[in-house]
């Protein structure tokens, strides 16, 4: 009898416990087709006729898919040499940051020297200041060293990252002194040390860091805007708002554009998600 009670206790749990999943994978369901319905209708109204974007009711799949959207973007509005500034600007940004960040990051975690925690506090400090209250005299200064309508322009600014250097501070700390200390004794020097125990611990820091960095450096308008002038060195962000006219804007064009700035991040994010989850959480565990 009592195996029969301990029996139906145990299908009952397990009753509750498969309508709990069933439930939680619908709502998870409905959250992802509406997180997801953006991005749908963007792509959408990529491949239509400025007419038909804004119809009511909604036109939620062309009639006919117009291609020459992007035939245009890419013929006439030299979106090609466009998308390759962006990639280029975010790459080089990323790539270069990582290398610093990292330097300083190590530093601050590992070497002990007068004023380190007031310098560190002051990094983290300037994160409070907001970039338009710098933009005047890094404007003037730029302007001196002839970096205006330069894609250097818009990648020096970055290259020592406030947040960069934290994040990469707390990756730095969790390595053991022991290890260090005997690489030391082994005749390595700080160079060496960094290059070639420290920098292989920091796989996951890396990427975390190397997708938030790349995101934000593709996605970056303000700056831009302000520094690059021309088209042949304009990037994504910029050249979709010079799209827009008062009098006649091309929301099919823009729409279509999006499109472009859009993919290669979605591309970029489903590659490395793993490493980018993994890096953050182990980030803030040692954090």
């Amino acid at each position: 009898m009592e195996k029969a009670m301990k029996l139906q206790r145990v299908k009952h749990h397990e009753g509750k416990r498969g309508i709990l999943s069933v439930t939680t994978f619908i709502i998870m369901t409905l959250v992802s087709l509406a997180t997801m319905f953006p991005l749908f209708w963007l792509f959408s109204s990529s491949l239509k006729d400025i007419s038909e974007i804004f119809v009511n009711p909604p036109m939620w799949i062309p009639k006919v898919f117009h291609w020459e959207n992007f035939t245009e973007l890419f013929v006439n509005r030299k979106f090609g040499i466009i998308t390759w500034n962006s990639f280029l600007l975010a790459t080089t940004s990323t790539v270069i940051a990582l290398v610093f960040c990292s330097l300083a990051g190590f530093a601050f975690a590992k070497y002990h020297f007068k004023g380190k925690n007031f310098l560190f506090i002051m990094v983290l400090a300037s994160l409070m200041i907001p970039h338009e209250a710098t933009m005047v005299p890094l404007f003037s200064i730029y302007k001196g060293m002839g970096l205006i309508d330069n894609i250097w322009g818009v990648i020096l600014p970055d290259l020592a990252n406030a947040f960069g250097i934290f994040f990469m501070r707390q990756y730095c700390s969790a390595l053991p002194e022991e290890m260090l200390e005997a690489a030391r004794m082994d005749g390595c020097t700080e160079f060496k040390l960094f290059r070639r125990i420290v920098l292989p611990n920091l796989k996951s820091g890396f990427a975390g860091l190397g997708i938030i960095l790349f995101v934000k450096q593709w996605n970056n308008f303000l700056w831009p805007s302000v520094i690059l002038r021309s088209q042949e060195n304009m990037t994504l962000s910029v050249a979709l708002k010079a799209l827009e006219d008062s009098n006649n804007t091309p929301y099919h064009l823009i729409m279509a554009g999006s499109v472009i700035s859009v993919v290669p991040l979605l591309i970029i994010v489903l590659i490395f998600q793993k490493q980018l989850i993994a890096g953050m959480i182990e980030g803030a565990v040692k954090g």
